[in-house]
């Protein structure tokens, strides 16, 4: 399943979550170590832009997109070692 969560919201669960020092410490390696593999973008600049505007006229409107329920469970779906 796909979903589009901003990278705000994202962090504020994860930080919800009181992972550990270890455990962030093992997700922010995994982060950079992702990072650094130089994987392609599959999103233009553009397409990366008009999202981000999609996003904070949501938000303006009051919609935050997904609660933090929604994000958990679609986290925990992906991710099943975050239990």
């Amino acid at each position: 399943m796909n979903a589009t969560v901003s990278m705000d919201a994202l962090y504020t669960f994860l930080k919800s979550l009181s992972l550990g020092s270890d455990n962030e410490r093992w997700l922010g390696e995994k982060l950079i170590e992702g990072s650094r593999k130089g994987a392609p973008c599959q999103y233009t600049i553009e397409e990366m832009q008009q999202g981000l505007q999609q996003v904070e006229a949501r938000i303006l409107q009051g919609d935050p997109g997904f609660s933090n329920e929604e994000v958990e469970k679609e986290l925990l779906e992906e991710m099943p070692w975050l239990k």
